[in-house]
């Protein structure tokens, strides 16, 4: 099979199955999706993930390894490579893979269509010109052009207050505004292409070499602003239905490292009520703005929140966020049973351009009452190679962990997506990830941080 690192697909009768594309970091929100469909559709479903990612373990069913760029084990190595691939591509060759295209074409046999699913629809994703294949998602072309960080700052300046910016056209330009911006921004300048994410394409600079260091296309365009230090990195997660309609599922506060780099999330936020109910303001204008052009689906916001509590907007993210798979969790003991969750949210949006029937948002009292207290943490590889010594297996659900806390069970961690041992990690990639849910914050933090501890001490020399 072509490039097929893995495989455990087995089809039951009697069950439709639908397709996630991505990385296996989001594959767990597929049993909101089934659900969702589920209730929409009135028959079983279940999903097939289609991943890049190449682990020691895999902990769902009907998973699908598809990596061109992983390396084949070679005679006598001392350890296997891990690294990560980018979402593009990876989702071009899924759409070219004949592997894939007879898997839906066996599902077209079977069943009266197939649904896919991505944590971002990618403009590279060309499988809905099959016949009977529908995107549960944004248009990829619409979130293209939204991913735009200079587009964002024009269009969302009236909506939102943002810091001192300018759209700077070619690489020279954005030189001669950094220096204007140095002489008066004493704690440094921001700087973005018009396409980044995760801090890969941005950087907080001091000075001017840093700039000509990180930025190099002498025809690129880039966003400009000021640095503003702040205390609180807030992020709000919410689904556009329409025009109109928008649900917004809470604040969460990121872990933000080097001015830029997101690596996780806490929830509550720690802000003030009356802080937290702007940043859902905010966000609310943004969806429908967002709705005006079309975009129906999951969608997030990041601000920044200075020491006199001024808010700042960030960025929007037209898709689904690091904290999607937490907040589903959470919507499901915070809601009413059998009220609609994010991904059937999403299902209505796209399918009827209006959310569904059973449809309940978030009641303020019960939110405040509710006691789960989650954290997540991204371990990521910086700098240079790690080796990874030892295997952290993923021992328990994450959203089993959640339903053990509701239930005014004892909280803990689970180790996410470990890459398994003697792996060289490359830089860039992931290692692993914890998801840590306590009763209370300060007992998801001592969860969170024995997580950390764990995928720290799994390298080798650490």
């Amino acid at each position: 099979m072509e490039h097929v690192c893995f495989e455990n697909i087995r089809l039951e009768s009697g069950v439709d199955y639908f397709l996630y594309i991505g990385e296996i970091k989001a594959f767990g929100l597929s049993d909101f999706v089934r659900q969702g469909l589920e209730r929409r559709c009135g028959r079983p479903f279940k999903a097939i993930g289609i991943c890049p990612d190449i682990l020691h373990q895999y902990p769902y069913d009907n998973v699908v390894v598809i990596n061109p760029w992983a390396k084949p084990p070679r005679a006598n190595a001392r350890s296997d490579e891990a690294g990560r691939v980018s979402a593009g591509p990876f989702v071009a060759h899924v759409c070219a893979s004949r592997y894939v295209q007879s898997l839906l074409r066996l599902l077209r046999e079977r069943q009266d269509g197939v649904y896919v699913w991505m944590f971002e629809s990618r403009r590279e994703f060309q499988l809905q010109e099959m016949d009977g294949v529908t995107l549960l998602g944004p248009d990829p072309e619409l979130v293209h052009q939204l991913n735009d960080k200079t587009w964002q700052y024009e269009t969302f300046k009236e909506l939102a207050p943002v810091v001192e910016f300018r759209i700077c056209q070619g690489r020279d330009d954005m030189l001669t505004c950094c220096g204007e911006f140095a002489k008066r921004c004493s704690h440094g300048v921001f700087v973005s292409c018009d396409y980044s994410a995760g801090g890969v394409s941005s950087k907080v600079v001091q000075r001017i070499e840093d700039a000509e260091c990180k930025f190099t296309d002498p025809e690129g365009r880039y966003l400009v602003s000021a640095y503003k230090p702040h205390v609180w990195d807030p992020t709000v997660l919410g689904v556009v239905g329409n025009e109109r309609d928008v649900f917004v599922a809470g604040v969460a506060d990121m872990t933000i490292v080097d001015g830029n780099k997101f690596r996780g999330s806490t929830y509550p936020s720690r802000l003030p009520g009356p802080i937290q109910q702007r940043l859902k303001d905010y966000t609310a204008a943004v969806g429908r703005k967002l709705g005006s052009l079309g975009f129906r689906g999951i969608f997030g916001c990041d601000y920044i929140v200075d020491a006199e509590d001024n808010i700042f907007f960030i960025e929007v993210n037209p898709r689904k966020q690091g904290t999607t798979m937490e907040y589903c969790c959470t919507l499901e003991h915070l809601l009413p049973q059998g009220a609609a969750n994010l991904p059937a949210l999403e299902i209505g949006a796209v399918l009827d351009n209006r959310f569904p029937e059973n449809t309940v948002y978030p009641d303020p009292q019960r939110v405040a009452a509710l006691d789960i207290h989650w954290g997540t943490f991204n371990y990521k590889v910086e700098g240079q190679c790690a080796r990874t010594r030892t295997a952290l297996a993923q021992r328990l659900k994450e959203r089993e962990l959640f339903k053990r806390v509701a239930g005014n069970g004892a909280g803990g961690h689970v180790i996410l997506e470990h890459v398994g041992a003697d792996v060289d990690v490359l830089p860039g990639t992931f290692m692993g990830r914890v998801a840590a849910v306590g009763s209370s914050r300060r007992a998801m933090l001592l969860a969170l941080n024995r997580g950390k501890k764990k995928l720290a001490s799994c390298i080798r020399d650490a």
